[in-house]
Parts: structure tokens; C-alpha cells; sequence
């Protein structure tokens, strides 16, 4: 679908003239109103009525009256002792905030923590990862991108001072690190090092505002210290724990400074947002793909993948895009396709973010696009557009929206779509006009949903398909059974208990990878003799026979032929190292 040059070196800054430009010719677009101020464009390839490829972009205006863009922590924290270690999915922190649109923010580690800048309504949450594009928005509106360092310290009324290297992250060898009440209920550190609490006087960590903080207490040799409301602790572990051990101590007041400083641009003191990711797609309005210089491997470089970003035009709208990808309906896309999408968007600026299963776009009532994955990825951050239009409401119970979806009167099977409209409480289907204003969505991971209202089963669970009008929503429950089976899979493993015995497995799936169940495989040794020939598929799409091999043939000379329906396979023991 798209084309660019394949000699390309890791940077790349070439005229817009050699990409093709999204969207491609046949593309069907839909546009709808998230909210005022906010519209949606559904970009969708089709082959033979199935989607080929999605795009989803998001067009914000900023001056739009009770229009707010805030970058959003998952679960409000960045560590938790939940599963998801305090992340959240997209459509959870949508639905909190009731958000008209959120998309995930920046790579993680999967304790919560951001890799990169984040700074949430103007308070610090985690440093610059070091030569990494950052996006900003300043007090006063204005659009930043950028790579900055980190500068931050503690100074005693003597005038020692000591470096801070991170805020509210793991601690590392020899490092002083400052932890605030947005981290955790405590700093979770091991030992190997020695922390103090500082009053704050109640004052966030702030770029570029000094904090005149007083000693409450040092622990020489503790760690794992609770953060306590209006307070921030430091925890240092070898040259760090010693200048906190015999400098510091009870009723001292020290300052400490949190600064960033940019490669290019100025005005980061006065940002209120930040979100970072990479690497830089449009730079100055032309296309500008720097992966390896910010330090990222092949995993997000090379291929085609999910991709998400966001980016500014010339006239300061902010434009979020999401590609899905690695699915049957959409295959994904490249950076350097992105960056020239990104281009073709009208972006004078953008910046490539989180992609791959964390790939998410979604309102308060439902996901927008496919992930990957089916199921949401939990993130770390993401970026939210918020309208004060959207009140808050009670579950947009279907009796109380005065329309409801008609839906399918069966199960769906994977692969297959239906067509969903909208009826009022009469029975009568909607006015076409008011209709094409409906925001469709998924929970549930189940499958896609065009804007069209055309609905396409994916993953074989129970979800919801969910229709919002202006601030009313309805919903209908849906569930997606697997397919016909498209995909045989097979595998020999010599037994590890006897050296004449092996194992056959075998998995049948749906186009979409669904398992299937009882679905009847025959299967013929070369070299042994299966303990059956035939035998039904488990819940797991799987099946699983026991070989014994001829005399002479445990050094792997063996193979079998596995057939389900009109698909076979052969698999030959020494081909896979039997």
C-alpha cells in the first residue's frame, strides 16, 4: 500500500514527493464529531468487503472553549501492586475521565513506570530519557517537540550540592532518585542504600520551581520509606547514600531543583503536559526518522507494525493517529509510512509513540480501533482530549437514550461481519442525518467496528458493541465464536523419559487464530506407530499423541503427516532437531 525507497539509512530526511501519501486510492473515509472542537477520520482499505488496513485520526483544536488535552497517568500513579503493576488500559482512563478521545502515550517498563518525559498538569512525573523526542504543551497553548536532558540537584544552605538523576523510577547503582506521593505509597527500594524525608510544604515537583524543603528524617542503611502527603523522599545508593548519611540531618532546610534543557526550543519551564515515545517522524515540516539515534532497536524500527502517534499542523491543530496492525484487517505499517501519513495529515511536526500491542485509541464509551492483541495492553501514560461538554453520566443505560442498536439475534463467527443500525424507542430506524453522527466502539476485545456501524468478528469471547449520540449511549452484548478452520499447525518432541517414544502436537485455528474445538485430525508416522490416529481437538484447538518410534529411529529419522480436513502438513523430526 505504501511505497518508499528501501535504501534508507537510520536517518531519514527526504521530500514528502517520495512517499505515497495516505490515504491511498479507494480508501473509504468517515468522519465523525467526537466532540466540539474534535472529529474523528476513519481511514479503511477494503479487499472484497473485508478491511485491509485501518487508520483512525483524531483532530483537536485547541482553542476550542472547555477543550483540555492532559497527560494522563494510568491509575493516577506510576506503581501499584496490582497485576498490571498501576497501568491501566486506554478505554479505562477514557471512561474515568470521561475523555472524548485518549491514545497511549509513551514505551514503559512494566512496573508502571514511563521510559520518558511525562509531566501531568504541570507536575513532574518521570524524567527525559536521554537524546529521546518529547512532546509539550506550555501554559499559554503553545506546541513543543524536542529532545532535553535532565537537570536536577539537591543544594544545602552551605552551598553542597548533590545531582538527582530520576524522579519516581527504580533506583539504580549509585544513584540519588526522588520519589513523590505520585509514585507510590512508599518508595519500594531494597537495601543497599539510605533515603530522607522532606517536607515539601505541600508543593508538586515542578520544572524549573526550586523547593526550599526541610529535613524530617534520615535512614542511614533503610530503604523502602513511606511517602507521606506533601512530602518527597530521596533514596541514594552508594556515592548518594553517603552524601545523605553525612550531610544531612533532622530540621535542615535544603533546596532542591528539578530543570530540563532542551537541544532546540525554549519555554519548557512554563509546560504543563508532556508525553514522550519516538522517534521523531516530521521535523520543520519535513520528514525526519532519527530511530537510531534515539537509541531504539529493530522491534520498533523495522517492519510493519501497530503504530500510534501524534503530531501538529501548520495552523496548531493536534492531530493523533492510530495503525492497527499485525491482524487480518490490518497488516500495519512502517515508520517511514507513518511519518509520510503523518505529512499528509498537515503535520509540520510529529513524533512516533508506543505502537505494537499497545496500539489504542478510544473514547469514554468503547474502544476505536483494533488492537493487536484483541484484549487492551495496560500503559503507563497516555494522552487525553477532554471536553466539559461531556458531563459525567449514569452508564448511558439504554432506556434513558432514547435509541438502541439492532444487532445480531445469534452468535457471530470470527471473520465474518454484520451490519448494526440504530432504532428509536418506536422501532423506527434513526434519520440517516443523525445516524451518521453515531461514534461506534468495542469492549471486550472481540472484534472491529467500522464507523459504518459494520461489525467484524475477531476474537472468539463475549464483549459489547457501544453506539454514543452526542453524550447518549447504548450498548448490546455480542459474542464471537470461532471460524472455520484456516490454519493447521504441528510440532514432534522426542519424549525426554524414553529414547523410543515421542510426542505429536497439533493446533487448528480460525483465520484470526481462534482455537477450535472438536475439530477431528488424522495423523500417520513415518518411522513409528501413533498411539491413535485420529482424535478431536481439546478447548484448546489442540491435540496431543503419543509415538512409538521403529527400532533404529530415535536419532529423529521419523516424520508424521497431519491433516485436518483439506489442509495437511508433514513434519520431519530432524528438520526441527529430533
Amino acid at each position: 500500500m505504501f511505497a518508499y525507497p528501501r535504501n534508507l539509512k537510520s536517518l531519514v530526511l527526504i521530500p514528502l514527493i517520495a512517499l505515497i501519501s495516505f490515504p491511498a486510492m479507494g480508501a473509504q473515509l468517515i468522519t465523525k464529531p467526537l466532540a466540539s472542537g474534535v472529529t474523528l477520520t476513519q481511514i479503511i482499505s477494503d479487499s472484497d468487503g473485508i478491511p485491509s488496513m485501518v487508520v483512525n485520526v483524531v483532530r483537536v483544536d485547541p482553542k476550542t472553549p472547555g477543550l483540555r488535552i492532559e497527560a494522563v497517568l494510568g491509575q493516577d500513579r506510576v506503581f501499584g501492586l496490582d497485576p498490571t503493576k498501576g497501568r491501566e488500559t486506554v478505554s479505562s482512563i477514557a471512561n474515568r475521565l470521561h475523555a472524548a478521545a485518549v491514545i497511549n502515550g509513551d514505551y514503559f517498563w512494566l512496573n508502571g513506570d514511563p521510559l520518558g518525559l511525562m509531566i501531568a498538569n504541570g507536575e513532574l512525573v518521570s524524567e527525559p530519557r536521554p537524546h529521546r523526542v518529547a512532546f509539550g504543551i506550555t501554559s499559554d497553548g503553545k506546541f513543543l517537540f524536542d529532545q532535553l536532558d535532565f537537570d536536577a540537584s539537591i543544594t544545602l544552605r552551605n552551598g553542597k550540592s548533590f545531582p538527582i538523576k530520576g524522579i519516581d523510577r527504580e533506583r539504580g547503582k549509585n544513584e540519588l532518585i526522588a520519589y513523590t506521593p505520585k509514585f507510590f505509597s512508599s518508595t519500594c527500594t531494597i537495601t543497599g542504600g539510605s533515603e530522607v524525608v522532606i517536607d515539601c510544604g505541600g508543593k508538586p515537583v515542578r520544572v524549573d520551581v526550586p523547593i526550599t524543603g526541610q529535613v524530617m528524617e534520615v535512614r542511614p542503611a533503610l530503604c523502602d520509606t513511606a511517602i507521606q502527603e506533601g512530602c518527597l523522599v530521596l533514596s541514594g545508593s552508594g556515592p548518594a547514600a553517603k552524601f545523605i548519611e553525612e550531610n544531612l540531618t533532622p530540621d535542615m532546610k535544603v533546596t532542591l531543583r528539578f530543570n530540563l534543557k532542551p537541544l532546540q526550543s525554549a519555554g519548557w519551564n512554563r509546560v504543563q503536559q508532556a508525553v514522550s515515545g519516538g522517534p521523531w517522524l516530521v521535523r520543520d515540516g519535513k520528514i525526519f526518522v532519527d530511530g537510531k539515534e534515539e537509541g531504539f532497536q529493530n522491534d520498533v524500527l523495522i517492519g510493519t507494525n501497530p503504530r500510534t502517534a501524534l503530531g501538529v499542523t501548520a495552523d496548531n491543530k493536534l492531530v493523533l493517529v492510530t495503525v492497527d496492525g499485525r491482524q487480518n484487517i490490518s497488516g500495519g505499517v512502517s515508520l517511514l509510512d507513518l511519518a509520510g501519513m503523518m505529512k499528509s495529515e498537515g503535520c509540520v511536526e510529529a513524533m512516533n509513540l508506543d505502537g505494537g500491542v499497545s496500539t489504542t485509541l478510544a473514547t469514554y464509551s468503547g474502544v476505536l480501533n483494533s488492537p493487536a492483541d484483541g484484549e487492551e495492553r495496560p500503559i503507563a501514560d497516555g494522552l487525553a482530549v477532554i471536553s466539559d461538554a461531556y458531563a459525567p453520566v449514569s452508564g448511558g443505560r439504554i432506556e434513558d437514550s432514547g435509541f438502541r442498536i439492532q444487532g445480531p439475534e445469534s452468535v457471530i463467527q470470527s471473520g465474518k461481519g454484520i451490519q448494526l443500525s440504530l432504532i428509536n424507542s418506536a422501532g423506527h430506524r434513526l434519520d440517516a442525518a443523525e445516524a451518521s453522527k453515531a461514534v461506534w466502539t468495542v469492549a471486550g476485545g472481540v472484534g472491529f467496528v467500522e464507523q459504518t456501524g459494520q461489525f467484524f468478528g475477531i476474537k472468539a469471547r463475549n464483549g459489547r458493541i457501544a453506539v454514543r449520540l452526542g453524550d447518549k449511549t447504548a450498548s448490546i452484548p455480542v459474542t464471537v465464536v470461532p471460524g472455520p478452520p484456516k490454519t493447521l499447525t504441528a510440532k514432534l518432541t522426542p519424549d525426554k523419559d524414553a529414547t523410543n517414544r515421542a510426542v505429536l502436537t497439533a493446533i487448528v485455528t480460525d483465520l484470526n487464530r481462534n482455537p477450535i474445538k472438536d475439530v477431528p485430525v488424522s495423523v500417520r508416522i513415518i518411522g513409528g506407530t501413533a498411539d491413535r490416529e485420529h482424535e478431536n481437538t481439546n478447548s484448546s484447538g489442540s491435540i496431543s499423541i503419543g509415538i512409538t518410534l521403529d527400532e533404529g529411529q530415535a536419532g529423529g529419522n521419523y516424520s508424521a503427516e497431519v491433516s485436518c480436513g483439506t489442509m495437511k502438513t508433514t513434519i520431519e523430526a530432524r528438520s526441527i532437531g529430533g
